[in-house]
């Protein structure tokens, strides 16, 4: 049983793909649960580890799971096609079986539709709508019949809203923000599935050489992989070069759980998006550099930071709860680093010792995501216009209390996983003029087939 939201979903069959990417799926879309994370708990939890799904179920099941959230806007309005009540009218449990049955049916091929038609009715009996079953195998045959001679009602997809599964004002936001080319670049991104990413942490790995003996490690357990051209990336959208070390990134299929690769328990690699891992990079810190990172969890950053700095120096690395600190702890033991200390700290909350102490402060602060949407895609459900605002206000109060930890000539590394200006080229000319800060230079990544969207921006204090 879930129940930490505000409705009750009971798993009825652990073994079942479909009824946990059933369960997942309306943990999301009710009870507003991050998906991602509820992904992790469900398929960690003791009944569904019992039941010994495969490596492929438990791959299907993540896939279905964000496939159906990234194209849920689409789904919904195909559906309601063939029905007389719009799909969000319909019951909770039966909304949601035919939901995830329309993905199948229109974006995956791994089952035919007869199958996928089955399943849906075997789901709705399982969870007690047996009086219902009749009616979602009627709307699902139909709308496989319709889809298999590419009738209209699913061929016909006009706006943007429903052809990249966008709501209508975000959708207008970036079409007001970005030339036309980057708009549909921005939403063919987050449509995208994308493979797991990993850099490699040479220092931890035994050097600058060790690379080959990763990609051993890796080989030996048939993890197929391929290297990430982090150049390209940068001359792929124009960006001032990095001072620091460029970071060795790698995609990887067929991985598994990652936890249980060798290359990981040893801690040679660590999971990062190659938009995030360029941030220890433009942060360029010197030996012996004093780093503080203030919303580190789950540790990424830091981790590249002391990697680049290969064991020398200090690295404060604090988030707000025990929670989140504790995954920094698991991440840095992992990897060996002995430069980075761990603390619990809210970024809102003075701390006077740490005034005017830090070389380089990492501010990678909390943000609406849009950069993120194809990993986390219930982003599109939660996000609103006000939002936005909201976070823009909390990004200012933290950026000025953390500011005072930088030295005169020090650097502030402010990024975020997002694309709005106000979130992110607002608030650097905000740090510009009430802060002290200037400029050096900015990346803004934006959302593609391989990487997230990201915002960088290095700042250095004119004065104390």
């Amino acid at each position: 049983m879930l129940n930490r939201g505000t409705k009750k979903f009971t798993l009825k069959d652990t073994g079942n793909a479909r009824d946990i990417a059933l369960t997942a799926l309306l943990e999301v879309t009710e009870n507003k649960r991050k998906s991602h994370s509820i992904l992790k708990d469900i398929l960690s939890s003791d009944p569904v580890s019992e039941a010994g799904l495969s490596r492929t179920d438990r791959a299907f099941i993540e896939r279905l799971v964000t496939g159906t959230l990234r194209r849920m806007i689409t789904l919904d309005h195909i559906l309601s096609c063939f029905m007389k009540q719009k799909t969000g009218k319909q019951k909770p449990l039966i909304r949601g079986i035919l939901r995830i049955s329309a993905y199948q049916i229109l974006y995956m091929d791994r089952v035919p539709d007869y199958a996928v038609c089955d399943e849906a009715v075997k789901l709705a009996r399982l969870h007690g709508f047996s009086g219902l079953s009749s009616f979602v195998n009627g709307v699902l045959r139909a709308l496989s019949s319709e889809a298999e001679a590419g009738g209209s009602r699913v061929t016909e997809l006009k706006g943007d809203s429903l052809r990249y599964s966008v709501p209508e004002w975000l959708c207008e936001r970036i079409n007001k923000q970005y030339e036309r080319q980057q708009a549909e670049e921005i939403f063919d991104g987050w449509l995208s599935e994308r493979p797991m990413t990993v850099r490699v942490n040479l220092s931890s790995a035994g050097g600058i050489d060790s690379e080959s003996k990763v990609l051993e490690s890796l080989a030996a357990e048939d993890v197929a992989v391929s290297r990430i051209d982090m150049t390209g990336l940068i001359e792929k959208y124009n960006l001032p070069f990095p001072e620091g070390r460029l970071p060795v990134m790698y995609e990887l299929r067929n991985q598994g759980n990652i936890s249980d690769r060798e290359a990981f328990k040893r801690g040679w690699i660590t999971v990062q998006d190659p938009s995030s891992a360029l941030v220890a990079a433009y942060a360029a810190p010197h030996t012996d550099s004093y780093c503080i990172d203030v919303c580190a969890a789950p540790g990424g950053k830091s981790l590249a930071i002391a990697d680049i700095m290969n064991g020398t120096g200090h690295i404060e690395a604090r988030d707000v709860s025990e929670k989140k600190v504790s995954l920094i702890d698991e991440n840095v033991q992992r990897c060996g680093f002995k430069n980075i200390k761990t603390s619990v700290l809210d970024a809102l909350e003075e701390d006077e010792e740490s005034f005017y102490r830090a070389d380089v402060l990492i501010a990678d602060l909390p943000c609406s995501g849009l950069g993120v949407i194809s990993k986390k895609p219930d982003i599109l459900l939660n996000t609103v216009p006000y939002s936005i605002a909201e976070l823009q206000g909390l990004q200012r109060d933290i950026l000025e209390n953390v500011s005072r930890y930088v030295k005169p000539r020090g650097k502030l590394v402010y990024s975020t996983c997002t694309l709005s200006s106000e979130e992110n080229e607002e608030n650097v000319k905000w740090i510009c003029e009430a802060l002290g800060f200037e400029l050096k230079s900015s990346a803004l990544i934006l959302p593609g087939k391989d990487h997230d969207g990201f915002y960088i921006a290095v700042l250095m204090k004119k004065y104390g």
